[in-house]
């Protein structure tokens, strides 16, 4: 990526020059100075030596090269820190991100990955700092992503320190799994109708509490049939006759709602199992007997969890 749109930009304010000014000097059109400005196209590459001259820069900072080379150090520097926390040498990754810090005190991805490097050491005080990070990305970061990835672990931080609460108030901040990317990216990928389309924009929207909760159960085409073997609907009848639907915590009812569907992108012989709210799953299976069993159990621990 080059810088030359918001340089250009930035060094015509910083004259006092109008686009118009900038067109006149250069012989070209202030449409064209408009175009380099939005990022739309770049100027030719005869003209860098004058527009270097007219700003009384290098070519070098012009272009940006500065924030190009920060960018790629960066890069390095997280490839090395992800490098020594897959192979386990978390005092190097620790090592790695508190070094790059030094050199870019406010970039919060540096700060995230050195949180959540500290988290994975056994020492309290670097738990402690690795808290004390997370929860200053959340208060005063700006980058979306790092945040979303900043609040996820620290649900898991705080468990790790001992704050129960708190890893739970944290995690009812996170998107539901109707939000996030990989359903986003998967409905999508389905190019689904209007009617669904404008379902799912209603549940962003207003959040339906009963679209919201459910469990997706998905299976492959020639597995379907055998759901009838292992009686997993009767028994989810049962289960639900059993607890009626009664309202508890949150005004959720005690089980959820459950979707099991035909997905012809799954796998012969493979069933998918996914749910998350005051529960998680998020698992495969090849034998569906045992599936079956995993999913009973799940929903009597969710109604163990929902008990008034």
């Amino acid at each position: 990526m080059l810088f030359i749109a918001e340089n250009i930009r930035a060094l015509r304010k910083a004259r006092n020059m109008t686009q118009e000014d900038v067109a006149e000097m250069l012989g070209v059109s202030a449409q064209s100075v408009s175009k380099w400005e939005r990022g739309d196209t770049y100027p030719d590459i005869t003209l860098l030596p004058s527009i270097s001259n007219l700003f009384n820069v290098t070519s070098d900072e012009l272009i940006g090269m500065d924030k190009i080379n920060d960018r790629n150090k960066k890069e390095g520097v997280f490839a090395s820190g992800h490098d020594y926390i897959r192979s386990g040498d978390i005092a190097s990754a620790v090592n790695e991100y508190r070094t790059a810090l030094k050199t870019f005190p406010n970039d919060e991805g540096i700060m995230s990955d050195l949180a959540m490097s500290l988290a994975l050491t056994d020492d309290v005080e670097n738990l402690k700092k690795s808290v004390e990070l997370c929860e200053r990305i959340l208060l005063t970061g700006i980058n979306e992503k790092v945040k979303h990835t900043t609040r996820a672990a620290l649900c898991y931080i705080y468990m790790k320190n001992g704050e129960k609460d708190k890893a739970t108030a944290t995690a009812k901040t996170l998107p539901h799994f109707r939000e996030c990317r990989e359903t986003v990216l998967e409905q999508l990928e389905s190019e689904a109708g209007i009617k669904e389309t404008d379902t799912n924009i209603k549940f962003i929207a207003v959040g339906d509490a009963d679209e919201q909760d459910a469990i997706e159960i998905d299976f492959a085409e020639n597995m379907v049939p055998v759901c009838t073997e292992h009686n997993l609907l009767k028994k989810i009848k049962a289960l639900r006759d059993e607890t009626g639907a009664s309202a508890c915590r949150e005004g959720l009812n005690r089980l959820p709602h459950i979707r099991i569907r035909d997905k012809t992108d799954l796998e012969p012989n493979k069933v998918r199992v996914r749910y998350y709210a005051n529960y998680m799953i998020d698992d495969e299976y090849t034998d569906l007997g045992k599936a079956t069993d995993d999913i009973i159990s799940s929903l009597k621990k969710i109604i163990e969890l929902r008990s008034v």
